[in-house]
């Protein structure tokens, strides 16, 4: 099996614990409490292996507590 490494962390966003990061895994970050005032406030990323490369997708979310 082809494993990633671990992902970017998001600042204000916790990632659901998993130890093992494999193609093919979706890991589910959510903001904090406090931070999650603009949406999306959850997303996934998904290890994936594109070209010979290993990549995790993009995550389309910002934690703030800035409403505006």
């Amino acid at each position: 099996t082809d494993f990633c490494g671990p992902p970017k962390t998001i600042p204000h966003a916790s990632l659901s614990p998993d130890k093992q990061y494999y193609v093919g895994q979706v890991l589910h970050f959510k903001c904090q409490s406090g931070y999650d005032k603009r949406p999306p406030t959850s997303g996934t990323r998904r290890c994936e292996k594109v070209n010979d490369k290993i990549i995790w997708t993009p995550l389309d979310m910002q934690c703030t507590n800035d409403s505006s």
